[in-house]
């Protein structure tokens, strides 16, 4: 089964509607991007030092596999260093993954509950985010694999899935293996309800292992004959368990910190999503498992649609099961479109009229919060200025802070920002150590900072961007910390010469 047929201007106005949805939220002007924040910030960093001839692991600190750095820095290489070149990666990326919600929704629904599939992930999802990292990369490659399989199995198919898992390895390790758990058990299940021999199931599997050891090997190949496999080893799995594993990163489950009852409807749309996803799996599974008691035998649309909205959910679920091992809110919306599709799924379960009735509901929901996030991209205080690296506009706190450092630096000067890297690419800044930035807890590691220490004085680093979030609340750093020697150093070779309205200080070297 081919899934629903579709007019052939649906998709292409899908994605230019997106693609138009996504530029008003991401840039103010047609000549003027929004300078964007969070995680992907990281990986400009580390795309820009590629670009200079460094390498992850060996020159710089990096424990996800090399994926996006390589990504940032042939995006750079093509078409520059530039802040809306960051831009619109985050356009391309959204379309692409719009366009693969919807097409793997027709394949277990119609055409209308698709497209609001779609939408509701873009606005509601992607677009609280717009922060292209990891994460996406490796989803997009995973759920690439999984529309492979859903109109049928062969063994080119299951070797081209397995291949897409390899390449979401490339970005995202613990995605990767809990995908290819996914894929396999689902392979199992459906054997056992075709009633297959064991010699089909085992053929199957190893094509789809074959293709993710050979794409993955190939893809880390390079790595392993510069770096070498141990250090990969250390690195992308060792301190992943030792350090990266954890409870969830705030005190509420990962969401933002919890500011009051005041803000409650802020948080709602946090714990919509935190509840909305295992509540969906939990009952789609349970779904799907009822129609294979009663369907002992394939045969017919509504067995192909369970068929496949079995592998759908056994993929969200165990996405979902893997980041619960590091709960954040970030993570959670970045493996979180399987369960919106299945939403969709089930309301369509329900009946025609309660089809009718979700679809109507989506779309209002859809209207509301697309309107909501353009008019806040609109109407927040910006100043537009031209930087090293383009015209961008920046909220008024970031534009003290950018325009200060942009006076008193040069593009390609070693600047050290501690905490977060902010302005390495908006001012073409290097950040002259081995660490990506350094915190109080035990990821940031002492090995690693004596090394940085003896690179801020080969390279004379002139000046360090701390924050106060790097010095302990008390009297003592929390148990675990390694930057004691750190925060010494900066005060005995460092003098601080500016203090900003979010309290960073730039320190200046004596």
């Amino acid at each position: 089964m081919g899934g629903v047929r579709t007019s052939p201007w649906v998709q292409p106005s899908l994605c230019a509607g997106a693609a138009l949805y996504l530029y008003l939220n991401l840039f103010v002007s047609s000549r003027v991007p929004i300078l964007l924040g969070g995680d992907q910030m990281y990986f400009w960093m580390e795309g820009q030092r590629i670009l200079h001839g460094e390498l992850p692991y060996r020159d710089f600190f990096q424990f996800t596999p090399p994926g996006t750095d390589l990504f940032y820095f042939a995006v750079f290489r093509l078409f520059g260093a530039h802040i809306w070149v960051t831009n619109l990666v985050v356009l391309t990326l959204g379309v692409a993954l719009c366009w693969l919600c919807f097409s793997i929704a027709t394949q277990i629904m119609e055409l209308k509950p698709a497209l609001a599939a779609a939408m509701l992930f873009l606005t509601l999802i992607y677009t609280k985010l717009l922060n292209a990292t990891h994460h996406w990369f490796s989803v997009l490659a995973i759920l690439c694999a999984v529309r492979i399989l859903l109109p049928r199995q062969s063994p080119a198919r299951m070797l081209a899935a397995g291949g897409l898992l390899g390449m979401a390895g490339f970005f995202t390790q613990s995605h990767a293996v809990a995908a290819l758990f996914a894929f396999l058990i689902w392979l199992g299940w459906q054997n056992a309800r075709e009633s297959r021999s064991w010699r089909r199931l085992l053929a199957d599997a190893a094509f789809l292992l074959l293709g993710f050891a050979i794409t993955l090997g190939v893809a880390e190949s390079y790595f392993i004959a510069t770096i070498g496999w141990r250090q990969l080893w250390y690195f992308q799995v060792t301190y992943v368990l030792h350090f990266m594993v954890h409870g969830p990163e705030t005190s509420f489950l990962g969401m933002p910190p919890w500011s009051g009852w005041g803000r409650l409807p802020g948080a709602a749309q946090y714990l919509v999503v935190y509840l909305l996803l295992p509540v969906v799996y939990a009952l789609a599974l349970i779904r799907v498992g009822r129609e294979n008691s009663r369907s002992p035998s394939p045969g017919g649309h509504g067995s192909e649609s369970y068929k496949k909205a079995r592998l759908v959910a056994l993929i969200g679920a165990m996405l979902l099961c893997e980041v619960m091992f590091s709960l954040n809110w970030l993570r959670i919306y970045a493996i979180s479109m399987p369960g919106i599709i299945l939403l969709l799924w089930l309301v369509g379960q329900a009946g025609e009229a309660r089809r009718a009735l979700g679809v109507r509901t989506a779309g209002v929901a859809i209207l509301l919060i697309a309107a909501v996030q353009i008019a806040r991209a609109h109407h927040r205080q910006y100043v537009v200025a031209d930087w090293p690296a383009g015209w961008a506009a920046v909220n008024p706190e970031a534009y003290e802070k950018l325009h200060w450092i942009e006076g008193h630096t040069r593009p390609e000067e070693f600047f050290f920002q501690a905490a977060w890297p902010g302005v390495y690419l908006p001012l073409r800044l290097r950040n002259p150590i081995f660490e990506d930035g350094v915190g109080l807890d035990s990821e940031t590691r002492p090995e690693f900072l004596q090394r940085s220490m003896v690179q801020l004085d080969a390279k004379n680093v002139r000046y360090i961007l701390w924050s106060q979030q790097l010095n302990p609340a008390g009297d003592f750093d929390p148990p675990g910390s390694a930057l004691p020697p750190l925060r010494a150093y900066l005060h005995d070779h460092y003098r601080k010469v500016k203090v900003f309205a979010d309290q960073d200080e730039v320190w200046e070297r004596e």
